[in-house]
């Protein structure tokens, strides 16, 4: 029941999903919730939910125009389904719409591009995809890109001289710098050049599950030093070296993140729809409920469980995003 009211009345955000990838390749509609997909529009207002990250994927076999042609398909299927939604879905791109979203309550998107492969090394496409909505970047996904190395490269590559362009025009135009996927050479270099907080959207730590996914203790204070934060993914292989997870694993590595980096720099992001298989009761956004419980049982202040559910996204958004 508390932890329920608290979803209703606190500001929540998830800072990863890959819905509206699935549903352009697979099929389904958001504001109907079919398809089959962990997150959806009804599910979302059910659970409390008023902002989702939604993550522009495309995987390696897509690189190049087809991969361009793929995240630009994304973009244009949530442009269509904010438009479908007469109102009760919102695209948010700066300031002013994620301030009347806190307000005015209800559910928004914002888009993030995982892997800057679809820009095809060119940074003037930076700007169109900008003009389209794109507010968060994370360099690469696990192979190298154009810009950076990624965590599952060999040899690992750090940031390139087009990776610091980018960079530096995302700075300028308020786009969210995300480490997710980034090999640890690559990871150093943006935090020692990026002007501005950085992220890493969806992680967990190595302090329990070792692999290059997962974030070293200096890692997360380092992010928390920038002014971002680290948020905890519900990726079973990352919680846990061996059987299922449930979120009980969700909340140890939270509570440690809060441990190494403060209360003010930890949040949620999921990974829905990016993997088949999660904990056993965070199946879907109306499971939060669930880490909320975890964080009662430990006696965490409702103020601090607030910071985690999007009290801690928003501070870092209102300081990125542009007016």
């Amino acid at each position: 029941m508390k932890a329920s009211q608290l979803l209703h009345t606190a500001f929540v955000c998830d800072g990863h999903a890959d819905t509206f990838r699935n549903i352009v390749k697979k099929g389904g509609d958001f504001l109907r919730g079919s398809g089959g997909w962990h997150s959806s529009l009804p599910r979302m207002r059910q659970a409390g939910l008023n902002l989702q990250i939604e993550a522009v994927y495309t995987s390696l076999e897509e690189v190049g125009p087809t991969g361009t042609a793929v995240a630009l398909q994304v973009f244009e299927k949530i442009h269509q389904t904010v438009e479908a939604s007469a109102g009760r879905l919102r695209l948010v791109q700066g300031r002013t719409q994620l301030a009347e979203l806190m307000t005015r309550g209800g559910q928004g998107v914002l888009i993030s591009l995982e892997g800057v492969d679809p820009l095809l090394g060119n940074l003037e496409l930076l700007d169109v995809f900008y003009r389209l909505g794109l507010r968060a970047i994370g360099l690469t996904h696990n192979h190298n890109s154009p810009a950076a190395g990624g965590c599952g490269a060999n040899p690992v590559a750090g940031l390139s001289e087009h990776g610091r362009e980018l960079l530096d025009r995302m700075s300028e135009l308020g786009i969210l710098m995300d480490t997710a996927h980034l090999g640890r050479k690559a990871f150093d270099e943006v935090l020692h050049y990026y002007r501005g907080p950085v992220i890493n959207s969806h992680s967990c730590c190595q302090k329990f599950v070792a692999g290059e996914r997962n974030l070293e203790d200096s890692q997360i204070k380092a992010l928390a030093d920038t002014g971002g934060l680290v948020a905890v993914t519900f990726v079973p292989k990352f919680l846990v070296t061996q059987g299922v997870s449930t979120s009980q694993d969700v909340f140890r590595h939270l509570e440690h993140m809060v441990e190494v980096a403060g209360i003010d720099a930890v949040a949620i992001g999921s990974d829905f729809d990016g993997v088949d298989v999660l904990p056993t009761d965070l199946q879907d956004p109306r499971d939060l409920v669930h880490l909320v419980e975890r964080m009662l049982d430990a006696g965490w202040s409702d103020l601090d469980i607030a910071k985690i559910l999007g009290g801690n996204w928003v501070r870092v958004l209102g300081s990125v995003l542009p007016n």
